[in-house]
């Protein structure tokens, strides 16, 4: 009897694991003879289990056999992955079946200049939606201005920018870029209950873009609809121009437009005979809302055991905004930060929350009025702790 009966179980009989173990040993060398190691550690075991249990008299029973040959198979598994690794290094494996696409969190803004331009990452998903290129897809993050409201009791618009992830097709040209970011900023809708932002260019599509080293090019369905301001039609062209930019990430490169139809002025106002730009840094103030809150992202999910940053943009009075965390109804914490210059400039703000239970919040982040301590402009997001 073999001095291991330390290892048998009580139902063994004397010499039972020897012989097993022997005709195991037997099997494997013959096998391995034959092998030719590939990754199927799923076959091997779904052979095992379907050969049946084996007990030492012959019968059916316990599979007392089929943990040492798993770990036989395992091992066999890895001698197969040694064995592909001193293949050709040069090879370039395809990404395993079923394995998640990469993902990029939405960059976190310190000025329109520095983050504006769309991110990258790659999906396994083959099958553009946006782009007219063919090929693997990949996902990018585009920038896509929208008008909305600033807050405060006075009807007052200006240009939000939001980051939003949309699948296109792989190595995208900069037109295709311009063309994808400026059809996401024309449909204000999943934004406009929750957001109030406009939606100057429903019913209009972006047919044609072409980028050049001195103009992107931009034809248009039509001129636009009908109802707004002059001030928000300005504003709504601002916001093409501010998108299209941004995508094409060259700074602020005029950008003319084209109507189909022969039609010459957008909104019926706006000559199209001219070039388009967004005006200098320190008068953005007058496209850009006083206030963004460019970190935490939209309904981004933080972990509790980390502090909560919160980053933004502001061109307000004194350099000087106010902020309120709320849980639900419940206010949490209030308090007040400084921008990094006052306005008419435009500068950057930064303030913690410290660590919060979990729990889904929103942040406001405003400017109180000078003249009555009402709010002059606003912005929140919210956000979720884990």
């Amino acid at each position: 009897m073999s001095d291991r009966t330390e290892f048998l179980h009580p139902d063994f009989e004397p010499g039972e694991f020897d012989r097993i173990e022997r005709e195991l040993r037997r099997s494997l060398t013959q096998e391995s003879g034959r092998m030719r190691p590939t990754d199927r550690l799923d076959t091997i075991l779904h052979e095992a289990h379907r050969a049946g249990p084996v007990t030492a008299t012959g019968g059916t029973g316990m599979r007392r056999w089929l943990a040492p040959a798993a770990a036989a198979a395992v091992v066999a598994a890895i001698a197969g992955g040694v064995w592909l690794s001193n293949q050709d290094p040069t090879a370039t494996p395809g990404p395993p079946a079923g394995s998640p696409s990469a993902t990029v969190p939405a960059p976190t803004a310190t000025g329109p200049s520095a983050t504006d331009q769309p991110t990258t990452a790659p999906t396994q998903t083959s099958s553009p939606t946006t782009s007219p290129n063919s090929g693997p897809g990949v996902v990018m993050t585009f920038p896509a201005y929208f008008v909305g409201p600033v807050g405060g009791s006075t009807p007052t618009y200006k240009l939000f920018r939001e980051f939003i992830r949309q699948e296109v097709a792989a190595d995208p040209t900069p037109a295709d870029k311009v063309t994808v970011a400026l059809t996401l900023a024309m449909n204000a809708q999943p934004y406009s209950n929750t957001d109030g932002y406009l939606q100057p260019w429903s019913g209009t599509t972006v047919t044609a873009a072409t980028v050049a080293n001195d103009v992107i090019e931009v034809r248009l369905s039509g001129p636009g609809a009908e109802g707004f301001t002059p001030e928000v039609q300005r504003l709504a062209v601002q916001q093409l121009v501010w998108t299209a930019e941004a995508a094409v990430g060259r700074g602020p490169l005029p950008v003319r437009f084209e109507i189909e139809g022969g039609a010459t002025k957008l909104f019926g106002s706006i000559s199209t005979d001219q070039s388009f730009t967004r005006p200098s840094a320190d008068e953005s103030w007058k496209d850009l809302a006083p206030i963004w809150v460019t970190a935490p992202s939209r309904d981004q999910v933080l972990p509790s055991a980390s502090p909560v940053t919160v980053k933004g943009e502001a061109s307000v009075f004194e350099a000087t905004v106010g902020w309120e965390l709320t849980r639900g109804t419940t206010s949490v914490k209030t308090g007040n930060a400084m921008a990094t210059i006052g306005a008419p400039s435009r500068g950057t703000y930064s303030f913690s929350l410290g660590t919060l239970a979990p729990g889904t919040y929103t942040v406001k982040v405003y400017e109180a009025s000078a003249k009555d301590g009402s709010i002059a402009a606003e912005d929140s997001v919210t956000f979720t702790v884990k």
